[in-house]
């Protein structure tokens, strides 16, 4: 599975504030109630938001039909591309939920894809914001889409969003130099840094707070990460996953991943994307295990597209996973058995 380096995306007050605007007004109905996001790549990390537009309903946005080149909002891209940069095109979709969770709809995933695929849309990956309105409280989630994951048939990511009031230009951002008259501190033994004392002070603590919640079994491989195998003690006792820490922990973030027949699987959660220093594993850990539940219909959505283009493989793997946090979600057991009878075939012709 390819490594997903994933983006900053930057978000300006007045694109915020008009997405919110629109947020308290839109009704509820239909299945995707949304627009576009204007904006560019400031670098390979950092991705520009700069405005929005809601397209007006006759031009299907949500539907099968959509294209960019029909949706009558070049007038708005103009007065973005004046107000900011020439260099500003479409760079997204934005959705409006009246539900607390940000994660896609199965009609918002395919729409995104279409744009993503639009022969108008110029960039190589795609910025999602979903704005959820539930319960009086207001709150905006970005995830990533590149065309990698879109002709897999993958789900989009969580990444950091981060409200900015700078006057960006694409060039990168300026890289600290050391002084010349003093000399870099030595960099951590790769296969002994956990035995420092505040290192190895910080991890017994992590374990303690883990056990709170998880059953936890440490280990240290060859190459020097300290391996934290955890299984929820709730409701989701049959999950099973994993969190490394290697050199540089616990300025460097840990890598969350779980084992599917043997291979690694990385995981991902807004959580993650945001470590600092000051975070606990077991904060990881919790934010992990909801983010992913809440992304198994999306799991199955993307394993049913996988099989109805042939990928048994995919989809086996992706069934397989929802099964190891779920083993009890409806249906899956059948669609996997169905996905292991298509690969057995393809093997015995």
């Amino acid at each position: 599975m390819k490594e997903t380096i994933l983006p900053i995306v930057l978000l300006t007050p007045e694109a915020k504030e008009a997405m919110e605007a629109e947020a308290e007004r839109a009704g509820v109905g239909g299945d995707v109630v949304g627009g576009l996001l204007f904006g560019y790549p400031l670098d390979e990390r950092r991705r520009l938001v700069v405005g929005s537009v809601k397209p007006r309903p006759e031009v299907g946005f949500g539907k099968q039909e959509f294209c960019i080149d029909q949706s009558r909002t070049s007038q708005q891209l103009q007065a973005a591309r004046k107000s900011s940069s020439e260099q500003v095109g479409y760079c997204g979709v934005w959705y409006i939920h009246r539900t607390p969770t940000g994660e896609l709809t199965d009609a918002e995933w395919v729409q995104a894809q279409r744009v993503l695929e639009d022969p108008d849309y110029r960039f190589k990956d795609l910025v999602c914001l979903v704005l959820c309105l539930y319960g009086g409280d207001l709150k905006t989630y970005a995830l990533f889409f590149d065309r990698y994951r879109a002709a897999r048939g993958q789900l989009p990511v969580p990444t950091v969003l981060k409200l900015t009031t700078e006057a960006y230009s694409k060039e990168p951002e300026p890289q600290i130099q050391p002084a010349q008259s003093r000399a870099a501190p030595p960099l951590p033994d790769p296969k002994n840094w956990y035995k420092d004392a505040e290192v190895a002070k910080r991890l017994e603590m992590e374990h303690k707070w883990l056990t709170q919640k998880y059953r936890v079994e440490s280990s240290v491989t060859s190459d020097g990460k300290v391996i934290f195998r955890l299984m929820p003690q709730d409701e989701y006792k049959d999950m099973v996953f994993y969190l490394a820490c290697g050199p540089g922990f616990p300025k460097e973030a840990p890598v969350a991943f779980l084992v599917v027949r043997g291979d690694r699987y990385p995981l991902l959660s807004p959580g993650l994307n945001e470590w600092a220093e000051d975070n606990w594993l077991y904060e990881v850990a919790n934010d992990l295990v909801s983010w992913q539940i809440k992304l198994l219909d999306q799991q199955v959505t993307a394993a049913e597209a996988a099989l109805n283009r042939g990928d048994c493989k995919e989809a086996s793997d992706r069934l397989a996973m929802v099964l190891l946090i779920n083993p009890r979600m409806p249906g899956v057991a059948r669609l996997l058995a169905r996905a292991e009878s298509m690969m057995a075939e393809d093997a015995g012709k």
